[in-house]
């Protein structure tokens, strides 16, 4: 999945996210959403920081924390 999130992705712009179990294998749910916040924080053991990406969820009207990789820009016609 890491080919369809390339860019630094930005507040507002709105995506497809990708729900899997925890195998990480398959793929349990799938909507449409925009995103609300972006957070980066070190988490020591490691190098970079880690991001996750706040995003509203149209499908059930909340907020779910995702990463760029579970997350696929919707290109703008």
């Amino acid at each position: 999945m890491a080919e369809r999130a390339i860019k630094k992705l930005k507040v507002g712009e709105l995506v497809e996210w990708f729900e899997s179990y925890a195998d990480g294998f398959m793929i349990k749910d799938v909507g449409h959403g925009i995103i609300l916040d972006v957070n980066a924080y070190e988490l020591g053991f490691s190098d970079g920081p880690h991001v996750n990406n706040t995003v509203y969820r149209n499908k059930h009207n909340d907020t779910m924390r995702f990463t760029k990789e579970e997350l696929k820009v919707l290109e703008s016609e």
